[in-house]
């Protein structure tokens, strides 16, 4: 007998529910793209307020994606934001799944090419 092989289309339910919610893949995009950012750029950038920015992140903390730093700089608090590498392997995994469920991933047609 051979091995079974997992013929099961991939679904939108099977995309990452900690990434997969508007404000935080909004957040791990930037953060992806940007490696750190503060605070105030994360929140300018993406249009957030303090408390959604806030509750978010700690989201993405607990999973580990993306790791929080606060300092005083100049006696002023400084947050800022970074993206782990196990955020990083998350957020490529979720693109390519993402993909998949899409269909961009498909071969063109020999025709189409």
């Amino acid at each position: 007998m051979g091995v079974k092989q997992n013929l099961k289309s991939p679904s939108v339910q099977d995309l990452n529910p900690v990434i997969h919610e508007r404000s935080r893949l909004a957040i791990m995009t930037y953060l992806v793209s940007v490696r750190e950012a503060s605070f105030s750029e994360v929140k300018g950038e993406l249009g957030l307020t303090d408390g959604n920015l806030t509750l978010h992140m700690k989201v993405l903390e607990k999973n580990g994606y993306a790791r929080v730093q606060k300092a005083l700089v100049r006696r002023r608090p400084r947050t800022t934001y970074q993206v782990t590498e196990k955020g990083v392997r998350a957020f490529q995994e979720y693109v390519a799944l993402l993909e998949k469920v899409l269909g961009l991933n498909r071969r063109p047609h020999p025709e189409r090419a």
